[in-house]
């Protein structure tokens, strides 16, 4: 291991089994990851991609109940669908955990145990909301209503709008879903996460922290103005149990810890592989956690999963990389609304290369609220490699030499820009960088002297974004030992007449049959343009 390298998790939120995976959900989330991923790789660094699935919401319960199947069933079938998605998109995490698992148990009850040793876990009084028509207490999903802080439509646990985390007590005008009957408050006896006892040194964690300016406000401002314990436990039959103290034995975790912290389950898995002890790994200063999610999973990363860490005397989080909710042609993606793009079926029909550049090209400031997919964006996604691959085939089949020239200050400072973006999350600049590379390229030109330098990084450059279309070129110039790789001084000129390319376009026209399909669902008339 060299002396500079770290260690990087990529711990993307674990998707609940309820159905498969849209375009959003990838966009805003698992591609980003495995973008991270296949970069620190490509530059040295150890890199792990882990993931899983959430078992234990209360989603997969209600779509169980719809269908009338066992929910176990219905959780394992919604997972292999989740999983199909991802590798429909070339995305295979290192590490994938199912919540359901023992070792998944374990790990959760030794984080809880670890609290509550530590006196940051106490009993507190609380109330519950509870269903007298089904004589069942309500969780998540289960019992709906209104935000008290912004009035949006929300569920009993966090609301999506303004990511206010919520107390049975506060929400408006709860609703069972089982059964549309009004719910009422039921006191019971609850374990509580005591963030108050260290929340100082956690602020000034925060505060000493990477993490973009707009996120670290509001986790900030939450500490300084909202700060609350945060309950841990319920009355809800699927999830962790907890044995201890006996007042809320048989409660389980609430998810959005047991469940988020299938990270800690991945990383251990890694460790067990690799010969390495968990705690040796997560104190490790070369040790890096950096959390992918979507908006309504940040109150619990930067706060809750934050605060399990250090007050357990780890670092906390590297980063985070949240994105807004994407939308799909002006509106919030929705999988019960039927206004979706599903993984699997785009990739169908559109090559991944193209589909994966136009999603990442999709990303944005957290809070930009700038995230649409439109038809019109994939159109140019594919143009916009139609270009890449027009330039690069036209030193197929002659003899126009390939120089050792080494990179441009532009390019250099391209180089340097694209990596600072990607470390920092800001995939967006990274995209940047790639097109400005491609824009004062020689082999985007007319030139009959070409850098192979340059063509050898502008391959490393895409990379990470479309590894299949990478690494097909980078054979084609440079033979099958090719690696990518940021440092163009490495790379030597191919001598003589190279053979025409062997292999398809990846960038082959967005197949009319696909775009009069989307247009119909989502804008009921072709526009006129």
């Amino acid at each position: 291991m060299r002396a500079n390298q770290h260690t990087f998790f990529a711990c993307s939120a674990p998707p609940c089994p309820n159905g498969k995976l849209h375009l959003g959900h990838i966009g805003g989330v698992y591609l980003l990851a495995d973008v991270f991923v296949r970069y620190h790789r490509m530059v040295g660094n150890a890199a792990y991609h882990v993931t899983g699935a959430d078992e234990h919401g209360t989603y997969t319960l209600v779509k169980a109940r719809k269908l009338g199947r066992p929910v176990d069933d219905v959780a394992h079938m919604h997972i292999e669908e989740i999983l199909q998605c991802l590798r429909s998109v070339d995305i295979e995490p290192d590490v994938f955990v199912r919540t359901s698992s023992e070792d998944h148990k374990d790990r959760s009850l030794a984080i809880y145990d670890q609290l509550r040793a530590s006196g940051y876990v106490e009993l507190r009084d609380g109330e519950q909301l509870y269903c007298g028509t089904c004589e069942e207490f309500a969780a998540d999903s289960l019992a709906v209503g209104e935000c008290p802080a912004c009035n949006a439509p929300t569920d009993s646990n966090l609301c999506e709008d303004c990511g206010s985390a919520l107390q049975h007590n506060l929400l408006r005008n709860p609703i069972h879903t089982t059964c549309g009957q009004s719910l009422i408050l039921r006191p019971i006896r609850q374990v509580h996460f005591e963030l108050e006892k260290f929340a100082p040194g956690l602020d000034h964690a925060i505060e000493a922290s990477g993490w973009p300016e707009s996120i670290k406000r509001k986790e900030l401002d939450w500490l300084r103005s909202k700060l609350m314990a945060l309950p841990m436990s319920r009355h809800f039959d699927r999830g962790v149990t907890l044995n201890s103290p006996v007042e809320v034995a048989g409660q389980t975790l609430m998810t959005w810890f047991e469940g988020l912290w299938c990270y800690e389950t991945g990383i251990e898995r890694l460790c067990k592989q690799n010969g390495a002890d968990l705690d040796d790994t997560m104190r490790n200063a070369s040790t890096r956690l950096v959390f992918f999610m979507g908006q309504d999973n940040r109150f619990y990363y930067t706060i809750g999963v934050t605060a399990s860490l250090f007050s357990r005397g780890y670092a906390i989080p590297y980063n985070h990389a949240i994105q807004d909710f994407y939308k799909l042609e002006g509106a919030k993606f929705s999988t019960s609304r039927d206004h979706a793009v599903w993984a699997d079926e785009v990739a169908a029909d559109i090559d991944t290369n193209v589909l994966r550049y136009y999603l990442a090209s999709l990303a944005k400031p957290f809070g930009a609220n700038d995230n649409d997919f439109l038809i019109e964006g994939l159109l140019q996604t594919a143009a916009r490699i139609r270009a890449f691959e027009t330039a690069l085939r036209k030193y197929a089949g002659c003899n126009e030499t390939l120089t050792a020239d080494k990179l441009t200050v532009e390019q250099n400072h391209n180089v340097k820009r694209y990596s600072e973006a990607v470390q920092d999350l800001r995939v967006w600049d990274a995209m940047d960088a790639i097109d400005a590379f491609f824009d004062v390229a020689s082999f985007s030109r007319a030139d009959t002297s070409v850098s192979a330098a340059e063509v050898s990084v502008f391959l490393s450059l895409l990379n990470p974004v479309t590894p299949m279309l990478a690494a097909r070129y980078g054979a084609f110039f440079f033979g099958a030992g090719w690696r990518p790789g940021l440092d163009g001084g490495t790379i030597r000129p191919s001598t003589g007449l190279r053979k025409p390319v062997d292999f398809p376009l990846f960038s082959d026209p967005i197949p009319e049959a696909f775009i009069e399909a989307y247009e119909r669902r989502f804008r009921q008339v072709r526009p006129n343009s």
